[in-house]
């Protein structure tokens, strides 16, 4: 049989904000460690939905970030999400807000 435990409502709210604040912290250094993550070509070509010839092209162009050892090309993911949003254009509404 199971055991019962009683526990007063001031309790089980600090056990309640504990677990929760002890999630959102491994959900935040997963986060972390995922942006930190390298791409091969293939990959960060699947992830841009690219072909691979046109990330060869922004490559030898510099105009996507990337890491050349050897021979091999690697891509931050961090780093290609950052690129993406650059390119990030303003609505029409919020260009009529800056007015």
């Amino acid at each position: 049989m199971a055991e019962l435990i009683i526990i007063n409502k001031d309790d089980l709210e600090v056990l309640i904000q504990d677990a929760l604040f002890k999630s959102l912290q491994k959900q935040q250094m997963n986060n972390q460690e995922e942006g930190e993550k390298f791409f091969s070509l293939e990959e960060a070509a699947k992830f841009l939905q690219l072909a691979k010839q046109t990330l060869y092209s922004f490559t030898s162009q510099r105009t996507i970030p990337f890491i050349k050892r050897g021979k091999k090309l690697y891509f931050r993911k961090s780093d290609l999400e950052k690129w993406l949003n650059e390119g990030r254009k303003q609505s029409k509404a919020e260009i009529a807000k800056l007015l």
